[in-house]
């Protein structure tokens, strides 16, 4: 990967430092010590333990050039048990995945904004147990597409991504197959899956101080994934999490972090309850309640030198319940996330 020279230090430690610690001991640190044999000439010296960092910043730091190709996957698991005024139960389960390969490349940084070009090139879902290629990528929707991130707040901003996506689906709309593919393809909820997947890897951990002990995060965003034919808002979670070890992997070197978060999901849209009780040809009632929760838990490697994720694993659990009337809807949901480089 390239760099540019102008690079923004690390605070704890500085990027100098815990690089130069990587490169001397090249492994993992559990319990804030090493042990390792120096050598100078033909004698070896004692053996030496090396203090690892208690705590370290790990800041998002962006070049012009930098690049990834990645494989993302997003799966999950539905089900949905409808209860009438007379008891009678009705059940709906429904597993969903999507697959995406790409490359994320850094276009141009302007002060602490940097703009990061998506080039798609595949993209699957799960059908019948395996993942076979989109139906939807036949017509050609756009690619590629960029969206900023600004490296201080680690705020992302997808507008044009948003904006384009958009285009192609108004003018879809206006052939033959627009109905066919407004029935199954829900480009909100398609849209909210693919920004949780390119954006989660230079926000999730970037910016925020880790140590060896698990220590709170502060707030996050999680989106549980439910298929590009659902919708379902982002959920607010409070998370904590620490890091496991370092690796050197050549030129790399990767920071190992595992987390958990919790939060409550916002269950008072009556669109996104219509959308769950057309699966049983039931219409929103006037009136409704909601209560529901999410958990999750999440395994990354971060370059320490860009701050982004080389690769993840995370699950998700989501439940939720609408009294509505006599009727009972409850939603459980169990999902899974990789992320992992791609050749």
């Amino acid at each position: 990967m390239r760099r540019s020279s102008s690079i923004r230090f690390l605070a704890v430690p500085s990027v100098a430092v815990l690089s130069a610690l990587l490169l001397a001991y090249g492994c993992a640190a559990n319990k804030g010590a090493v042990t390792t044999t120096a050598s100078a000439g033909k004698m070896e010296t004692p053996h030496a333990k090396a203090e690892l960092p208690k705590e370290i910043e790990v800041a998002l730091r962006l070049s012009p050039g930098d690049e990834w190709k990645s494989r993302f996957v997003s799966t999950s698991e539905t089900r949905r048990l409808l209860t009438d005024k007379t008891g009678q139960e009705t059940a709906k389960t429904r597993t969903v995945g999507l697959e995406i390969v790409a490359t994320q490349k850094v276009v141009d940084v302007t002060g602490t904004v940097a703009r990061i070009e998506i080039t798609e090139f595949e993209t699957r879902i799960l059908q019948d147990g395996k993942f076979i290629s989109a139906p939807y990528k036949q017509f050609s929707p756009p690619n590629p597409v960029s969206f900023m991130i600004d490296t201080a707040t680690r705020k992302t901003d997808f507008s044009a991504v948003r904006q384009a996506y958009e285009k192609w689906m108004a003018d879809l709309k206006e052939g033959p197959v627009g109905d066919i593919i407004g029935k199954t393809f829900r480009l909100p909820a398609y849209l909210s899956a693919i920004e949780e997947m390119y954006g989660k890897p230079f926000t999730r951990v970037a910016g925020r101080k880790v140590s060896a002990e698990e220590t709170p995060s502060g707030k996050d965003v999680v989106l549980p994934f439910l298929g590009p034919g659902a919708a379902i808002s982002s959920v607010q979670v409070e998370g904590a999490m620490r890091y496991t070890g370092f690796e050197a992997k050549g030129r790399k070197h990767l920071l190992n972090v595992s987390g958990t978060y919790t939060g409550q999901p916002d269950l008072s849209s009556a669109d996104e309850l219509a959308i769950r009780l057309s699966d049983f040809g039931r219409t929103t009632p006037k009136a409704f309640t909601g209560t529901g929760s999410a958990s999750g838990r999440f395994q990354s490697s971060v370059d320490i030198l860009s701050g982004r994720e080389e690769r993840s694993t995370g699950q998700i659990s989501y439940s939720a319940k609408w009294v509505m009337d006599e009727d009972t809807l409850i939603e459980e949901v169990a999902g899974k996330s990789i992320l992992e480089p791609a050749e």
